[in-house]
């Protein structure tokens, strides 16, 4: 007997039971836990916001986030059933399908969100000028390559003109310190920190680069789809609200209040998260989340052009039954 069998067939005992005893509850709920990874950066915010504010609440599910310092060991970790969802890059996810990982997306996490940072005393102005330059990545697969190749060809150039090293986004703001790259490009609310520290400028915003663009998506293993889909309903449309709750919380109230809740689940300063969430127009934003064919077409053309992915299934890949009953 499996676990999940153990438990259902103990709740039933149990029900049986109390079907006899009076004042003991007929019907017993049992919440079903859902581990969901995270790195900590700005892309994954509706997670950190939406475990503070409804978590408690939830009759479904009990949602356990587990932070990771790398792309590459939470993709391993989703892919060994060690955790149950996950906040990942949308080309290292689609590349994870594609390669035979049981996940689909059935959500997306942000749109925008992402700059071009250089060494705050460098002379790099234009893409012409990152032309041989060590500039730092996520991760191969990532919408981070395909954006950095997407703007070099605004001047004839592509990824084979620069030297890419990947690069933990934890880790990249020491690096351009200590001059081991030139430049990296990554999520928020490092490039924000590299600026409040002296230490880069940015270059260019990614909506700069592709406007309203898709970037991380929510991976969730095939048999927690099947076996708690409710919970797994219930967890989306707190995502989607808490979504709503951060764009007005950034607009009205200068992101205060999202800041407090996303530096407990990062230890990010308020300051560099507030700083990496405004200033520039759309420069994270979190409000419309559902996956759609179209924007994750967008993501595949432009990875497939930089060389970094072949042909992904995405009828298969995105599921967006869980999220289309939910405003």
């Amino acid at each position: 007997m499996n676990r999940r069998e153990f438990i259902r067939k103990t709740i039933s005992g149990c029900v049986g039971v109390s079907a006899g005893i009076t004042g003991f509850p007929s019907v017993i709920h049992a919440k079903t836990t859902l581990r969901a990874g995270y790195i900590p950066i700005l892309d994954h915010a509706v997670l950190m916001v939406s475990h503070a504010n409804d978590n408690n609440h939830f009759k479904k599910t009990d949602v356990i986030p587990k932070l990771f310092k790398s792309w590459r060991s939470m993709a391993g970790a989703l892919r060994a059933g060690k955790i149950d969802a996950a906040f990942l890059l949308c080309p290292f996810a689609m590349d994870m399908f594609h390669k035979g990982a049981g996940i689909k997306s059935v959500l997306t996490a942000h749109r925008n969100g992402s700059a071009i940072t250089v060494g705050n005393n460098t002379k790099i102005s234009s893409p012409r000028d990152l032309a041989g330059k060590r500039i730092a990545v996520p991760a191969r697969i990532s919408i981070h390559s395909a954006m950095l190749d997407r703007y070099l060809r605004q001047e004839g150039l592509s990824l084979k003109d620069v030297e890419t090293r990947v690069i933990a986004p934890s880790n990249m703001i020491r690096a351009l310190q200590a001059d081991y790259i030139d430049a990296f490009i990554v999520a928020e609310p490092f490039c924000a920190k590299a600026e409040n520290t002296g230490i880069g400028r940015t270059l260019i915003f990614s909506n700069k680069i592709f406007p309203d663009h898709i970037c991380c998506v929510v991976a969730v293993r095939n048999e927690v789809l099947r076996e708690n889909p409710e919970g797994i309903r219930e967890w989306i449309g707190s995502l989607k609200q808490n979504g709503k709750f951060i764009d007005e919380d950034r607009v009205n109230n200068g992101a205060v209040k999202s800041a407090e809740i996303i530096a407990k689940y990062t230890r990010h300063k308020t300051q560099d998260i507030i700083s990496g969430m405004t200033g520039a127009n759309d420069r994270i934003t979190y409000s419309n989340l559902n996956p759609t064919i179209d924007d994750y077409r967008k993501i595949l053309d432009i990875s497939q052009q930089t060389g970094i992915l072949g042909d992904v299934s995405l009828n298969e890949f995105i599921d967006d039954s869980f999220s289309k009953k939910i405003s």
